[in-house]
């Protein structure tokens, strides 16, 4: 017998909502965030086959990419990550509820990205109201329409009235008590609401991939911009360009003759050479805005003679880009060799190679005559792959390795910021924890052992990093706990 559609989307709705609830409501962040974004996509999924007997690309790329970036929970103990995570996944699940029934990846735009927020929930709960009208309808007998409706209409009201009379009745409080502990941990009302909340989300859903046979896009028109003369986009470009490049042959200078050790400013070349990399990315990311600024501004009757000059004037000023990006990397890692690895100057780093990747892309957009539509969507590829990385890339059990390395050259290990690292970083502290310089290590062993073993957790809040991080404490020889309020954070450099 062949089952109906909606019931295929009904039951996918209610099944992934009360996993869901009964994994996610109350809980620590683990395997279960995971569990249930991939029941909700493949939920999405089962209701387009219902219907449609495919699943375009872009649906799959974005149900995937946010199951893949979900298990981020599962295997760091990183309280920075958490937030960005959960919100990139509801973005990329957004995402995909808006291009249901696009066929091509070309047909999407990063401008989609900004009515995300806004109207995918919108969709998804209008979607999940036409959906709760119509379940009445769709039975053929008008008995049986009447009887389910009679339940819908019923069943909230009986458990509003157990909830409200427990109070005043001991046989109605030991009934609830009952109920609340054969469903475990359901307390009523917040898990109720929370599953309605859930339920919402993913029948709206459902519904949309269930019932929408073609890609439904929001205006994305871009206002035209007022536009920018030839000769003043030629001053604009010659200017930068002749302040970029002066900046790259003198760093290329220093190599061959070293600058004086002081130019009247009291600061070193070496502090030179190891700060400013904030500024140089800020330099490229501001002048990479300014070109497309100016291509979108280009007037319409420039000649080809003139859009030529332009190009290679830009192609020009995006290859001192790229250099500027260059010398600001080389410069976080003068920085690290000096004064120690740390996550503020890996973060730069990941956005130096986030910035680097995107002006490539907009110099081949340039290199073509024109920005493309294909230009946003590859920026925002290049933010969430790199994003991505961090997110499974356990780097602060790798800042640890450095400055590890480091101590062993230099004598220096900075005990304090060792200890305010998360718990992803304990293992490999604990297992290198030898090869600390004595003074460093009796300090941030005493630090370590005031942190207590992560606490028992249920299987469902199983965590690679938690449980790694157990077993490192547990094994561990450690020495006694002297919490008497004396620690205090050292100076240092950001």
């Amino acid at each position: 017998m062949r089952v109906a559609p909606a019931a295929i989307s009904w039951t996918a709705a209610i099944l992934t909502s009360a996993v869901g609830t009964a994994l996610l409501f109350s809980a620590e962040a683990g395997i279960n965030w995971p569990i249930w974004v991939a029941l909700a996509s493949v939920s999405v999924l089962l209701s387009r086959l219902a219907t449609r007997k495919k699943v375009e690309a872009p649906l799959i790329v974005l149900l995937t990419w946010a199951t893949v970036l979900s298990f981020g929970l599962a295997t760091s103990d990183n309280a920075m990550i958490r937030a960005p995570v959960v919100l990139s996944d509801a973005m990329l699940l957004g995402l995909a509820v808006l291009v249901i029934g696009a066929g091509s990846w070309s047909e999407l735009s990063a401008r989609l990205l900004a009515h995300v927020p806004y109207l995918a929930p919108f969709r998804v709960w209008r979607a999940a109201l036409y959906e709760a009208a119509g379940a009445p309808r769709s039975i053929s007998s008008p008995r049986a329409s009447s009887i389910v409706r009679g339940v819908l209409l019923s069943a909230p009201l009986v458990i509003l009235l157990f909830v409200l009379l427990g109070d005043a009745d001991p046989v109605i409080r030991w009934t609830n008590d009952r109920i609340t502990g054969w469903l475990p941990d359901w307390s009523f009302p917040p898990r109720m609401l929370f599953f309605v909340f859930l339920l919402s989300l993913t029948l709206g859903a459902n519904s949309i991939a269930l019932r929408q046979t073609a890609a439904n896009f929001p205006p994305m028109r871009v206002p035209r911009l007022s536009t920018i003369g030839v000769l003043e986009q030629q001053m604009m470009l010659w200017s930068a360009n002749v302040v970029l490049w002066l900046f790259v042959l003198l760093q290329i200078s220093y190599f061959i003759h070293p600058p004086p050790a002081s130019m009247n400013s009291g600061v070193t070349f070496a502090e030179y050479a190891r700060r400013g990399f904030g500024e140089l990315s800020f330099v490229a990311t501001i002048v990479g805005a300014i070109i497309l600024i100016l291509e979108y501004t280009r007037p319409a009757d420039a000649t080809a003679p003139e859009r030529q000059k332009l190009t290679r004037l830009e192609l020009v000023l995006l290859l001192a880009l790229e250099l500027v990006l260059f010398s600001a990397f080389h410069r976080v890692i003068l920085y690290e060799q000096v004064y120690g690895f740390t996550t503020a100057r890996v973060f730069p780093q990941a956005y130096m190679v986030a910035m680097a990747l995107a002006l490539f892309a907009l110099a081949i957009e340039v290199a073509r005559g024109s920005i493309s539509i294909s230009f946003g969507r590859r920026v925002a590829e290049i933010g969430l792959g790199v994003f991505t990385v961090m997110v499974f890339w356990n780097y602060e059990a790798w800042i640890v390795n450095r400055n590890i390395d480091r101590a062993l050259e230099t004598g220096k290990f900075d005990g304090y910021y060792a200890s305010t690292l998360s718990g992803d970083a304990i293992p490999t502290l604990l297992s290198r924890r030898g090869e600390i310089p004595t003074v460093a290590r009796a300090d941030w062993e005493t630090r370590l052992a005031c942190v207590s073993p992560p606490t028992e957790r249920r299987w469902f809040e199983w965590n690679r990093s938690v449980r790694a991080a157990d077993r490192a404490l547990r094994t561990w020889n450690r020495p006694k706990c002297i919490d008497d309020g004396q620690w205090s954070e050292p100076s240092r450099r950001p």
